[in-house]
């Protein structure tokens, strides 16, 4: 199987560091729901995620470091978040539960306050827009265990903090900036066919963060962003933080 879902670059240690860090403060780290069922979904995730380890260059040589490790301590050596998504025997796809989060920086929403909830609830603080309603989103839900599945989503900070988590302290704010970042999430969706049907469906949601500033991107880049931010609806402005500060945005952005 392709390493689609694994991205190690130079700046790997930068990422761990901070990872560590922020798993350190209280309620932070890694987190799982109660139960037989999560341990077993865990380990067979915990088989998957070393495999794909071992097939990249940066781990080579590491068998026996890894085959030590749990899965939580596998995702301390990776850059990307991992949710894993898992529905029971006899259950409908949308109703699968986030059993395990290894989510260091979330894109401002509270990890802790989601385990356990099903993929349109994890959602739910997300605009309805066109193509992404609520049908779509349970169908989307059912896609996450048919086949590998990729998305982007994106947003603009006045700062370039990794972890978005809402208590933690913005130290600057748009009208104030004088820099501006673009933010973008790397969603890959990897069903594990190989999970037996006793255990009904389980996919791991992997989430790789990449923060770009605004003078590494082209001047047709930044005209493409605020196109976007321009042509957005007030609704998922407000979602994304943007509302009220457009103006500045833009400002930035030229």
């Amino acid at each position: 199987m392709a390493t689609f879902c694994l991205d190690v670059d130079a700046q790997r240690a930068h990422y761990l560091s901070h990872k560590q860090a922020i798993a350190a403060r209280p309620g932070r780290g890694p987190l799982r729901a109660a139960g037989a069922a999560t341990d077993l979904v865990v380990q067979r995730a915990e088989r998957f995620v070393r495999e794909r380890m071992l097939e990249l260059d940066a781990f080579q040589g590491e068998a026996a470091r890894l085959q030590s490790m749990t899965l939580d301590e596998l995702m301390f050596e990776l850059q990307e978040d991992l949710v894993i998504m898992h529905c029971a025997d006899g259950h409908a796809l949308e109703r699968a539960r986030a059993l395990y989060m290894h989510v260091c920086f979330p894109g401002g929403w509270d990890p802790s306050q989601l385990l356990g909830k099903s993929f349109p609830a994890l959602h739910a603080r997300v605009p309805y827009e066109p193509g992404f309603d609520r049908v779509e989103r349970v169908e989307h839900a059912a896609r996450l265990f048919e086949a590998p599945l990729a998305r982007y989503v994106w947003s603009v900070t006045a700062e370039p903090t990794l972890d978005r988590h809402p208590k933690t302290p913005r130290t600057q704010d748009f009208q104030a900036a004088t820099e501006l970042f673009l933010r973008v999430e790397r969603q890959i969706m990897s069903p594990l066919t190989e999970a037996g049907s006793e255990l009904g469906s389980t996919s791991l949601f992997f989430i790789r963060t990449y923060v770009y500033g605004r003078d590494s991107l082209s001047a047709e880049q930044r005209q493409v962003l605020a196109s976007a931010i321009a042509g957005m609806s007030e609704a998922m402005r407000r979602y994304k933080g943007m509302l009220g500060h457009e103006q500045r945005i833009l400002q930035l952005l030229a």
